[in-house]
This record gives structure tokens, sequence and C-alpha cells, in this order.
């Protein structure tokens, strides 16, 4: 799919994340560490939108349930099995550009459904 235009860089800050749509895909786009990092827009946990969430240190943290997102690299900090998909960003004539690649392949709903099991499983963290 090759580099894709989405936003001047003046518009991103390292507070705040802004989606960006292109081709069937929905990014969350910030900067981190002073350069502008994409990431996948949609938590794994239950689809709400990343980039509604507080970015602090780049990390952006889900509005949903609280988890935490390596803008950097896509982890979850708090269940590495939900990382996101991670981008490779640009910045060519004030403009951020993110690399695509392939388009992701959907999740089936038996990965959606063990993830949400595991969710719910008492581990040593929660009751």
């Amino acid at each position: 799919m090759g580099w894709v235009r989405v936003c001047p860089v003046a518009e991103l800050s390292e507070t705040t994340a802004r989606q960006f749509r292109h081709d069937g895909r929905v990014l969350c786009v910030s900067l981190a560490d002073g350069q502008p990092r994409a990431i996948d827009d949609a938590c794994p946990h239950r689809e709400a939108a990343l980039s509604g969430g507080l970015v602090r240190d780049g990390v952006v943290t889900c509005p949903g349930h609280f988890r935490r997102f390596d803008l950097r690299t896509g982890a979850c900090l708090s269940q590495p099995a939900d990382s996101v998909t991670g981008y490779e960003c640009a910045v060519a004539d004030g403009w951020v550009q993110v690399s695509l690649g392939p388009p992701p392949r959907p999740r089936s709903l038996r990965e959606i459904l063990l993830a949400h099991a595991a969710d719910a499983r008492p581990g040593p963290d929660r009751p």
C-alpha cells in the first residue's frame, strides 16, 4: 500500500491523539518523543477508539477500560496479548506520512471471544 499522507505535523501534540482514516484503515496518530507515531485506532479489548484516550509520555490510555498502549510500538503495557499494530512514520514537507504496508487480517470471532474470556478470568491482580 505504501506511504500515505495523513496530516500536517503542526496539528499533532504530545498530549492528545487524532484519528485518521485511509482506505478502510483507522489510525491513532500522535507525537511521542517529539516524533509522529501511528498505531491501529481500535483497542483489541472492546474496539474503543484509542484516539479518544489521554496521551502521556508516549503512551495512549484507552478510554474504554484504561489499557495503555505504547505509541512507539503498539504494545499493550498491561496485556501484551492485546497489542496493536504500529506503523512507521516520517515527516516530509511538514506532513506526517505513514507506511501502511499490506492490509491487516481481520480478527476472527473466535479470537475476539477468547480475548474477552481471558479478560474475565480471575488472575493475581484481579479478584
